[in-house]
Formats: C-alpha cells, sequence, structure tokens
C-alpha cells in the first residue's frame, strides 16, 4: 500500500496515522509512503525536537554557555535556514562562575535533513551569518575551540512523533509499528521523506 501523508501547520494533526485504518482493518506489510512536511510543520519539528531545553538549543554548557532560542525556520536551497538568537557567556570556568564575556546576536544557521531508520538527522550544520561582529568573532573562536562544526548534528526521531490514534467513530486504534527512511529531499515549499513502513490496525 503506498501513500502520501501531508503535514501542515500544526503538529496536532500528527493523528494522520489513522488513514490507513480506513479500508484497511491490518496494515502491517511494509509500504511505500512519502511524508510531505510544509513549512510550517518544519518549523514546529524543530522547534519541539531541537530547541527543547525550554525553548532552547544548548550549544555549550555549564558556568561558560552559549544557546540558541527563538528560532524561525525556512527552506531555500535544500537547506533548512534557522534564525535565531544567540545568548553567550564565555571565557574560563573558576569554579562557579565563568571568568569572560557576554556575547548575544542575531544568528543564521543551516543545515540539511538526511535519513536513516526512523530517524531525521539535521547535519552539515554551518553558521552562515551572525550579525553582530564581536560575537561573530567569539563564535569563530569557539568553533576553532570546539574543532570543527559547531553545532553538532540534530537528531530527530519520526516514530516518536507519530503517535498512535484513533480512527474517529470507531474504537480502532492505529499504531506505527516500525518505519524506515530511505530518501530525505527538501525543495522551498516542503521537506519529502520516502520511507517504507508496518502500521497495524487493533
Amino acid at each position: 500500500m503506498a501513500a502520501d501523508i501531508h503535514f501542515g501547520p500544526g503538529l496536532g494533526r500528527w493523528s494522520m496515522l489513522a488513514f490507513c485504518a480506513v479500508g484497511y482493518v491490518h496494515c502491517n506489510h511494509a509500504a511505500a509512503s512519502e511524508l510531505i512536511i510544509g513549512r510550517d510543520a518544519v518549523q514546529e519539528i524543530v522547534a519541539a525536537s531541537i530547541f527543547k531545553d525550554q525553548g532552547r538549543w544548548s550549544l555549550v554548557r555549564g558556568k561558560c554557555y552559549a544557546y540558541l532560542e527563538r528560532p524561525r525556520v525556512a527552506l531555500s536551497g535544500g537547506r533548512i535556514v534557522i534564525d535565531a538568537h544567540l545568548s553567550s557567556r564565555l571565557g574560563l570556568e573558576v569554579g562557579d562562575s565563568c571568568v569572560g564575556k557576554d556575547f548575544a546576536s542575531d544568528v543564521r544557521l543551516s543545515g540539511r535533513f538526511v535519513g536513516a531508520g526512523s530517524q531525521m538527522t539535521l547535519e552539515d550544520i554551518r553558521i552562515d551569518n551572525v550579525a553582530d561582529e564581536s560575537t561573530r568573532q567569539a563564535v569563530d573562536i569557539l568553533q576553532s575551540a570546539a574543532g570543527g562544526s559547531l553545532p553538532k548534528s540534530e537528531k530527530i526521531d519520526l516514530l516518536q512523533l507519530l503517535r498512535p490514534a484513533i480512527v474517529p467513530g470507531t474504537r480502532i486504534k492505529v499504531a506505527l509499528t516500525q518505519l524506515a527512511i530511505t530518501g530525505v529531499k527538501t525543495d522551498n515549499e516542503a521537506v519529502v521523506v520516502e520511507f517504507e513502513m508496518k502500521v497495524s490496525a487493533l
């Protein structure tokens, strides 16, 4: 069974898993399917799965710290573009404090989604722009100290996001039991995830 599943605005629509039970009592065989995640849904997925620490994405933890917040997500050139605000205090940890300087700036990052198993990974993450020059220099130093990419790749488990659902008007409970991503494509309108799945309706 093949299916196209569309995610529009709002993650409250994950219950569309119930589509499988319409006309099928038990859908437990592998199915080639396509998940189309619109821009608004990508925004919510990134906010819920990456900026998950009280709305923050922590880059450096401890007395000295750096984190991103207030993400605004766009799709461009096959990449996920994230505009966010960086707050940081960078320096040396001495006892219970950080001896250093505070930096803050609007920043733009981008990465690309790849898939394996049930997980999408935001990888090849790069910082494309830092609005404040002194903060940009601090971020450059921080990246050099980290020995490469900052931040690192981030994973999103689609199997955890696709919750069991009840078919409206029935007691049939539909659950996705297995998901294997076979490809991920990003255009300027949506992220398209190709996958095989097993679904049960009980």
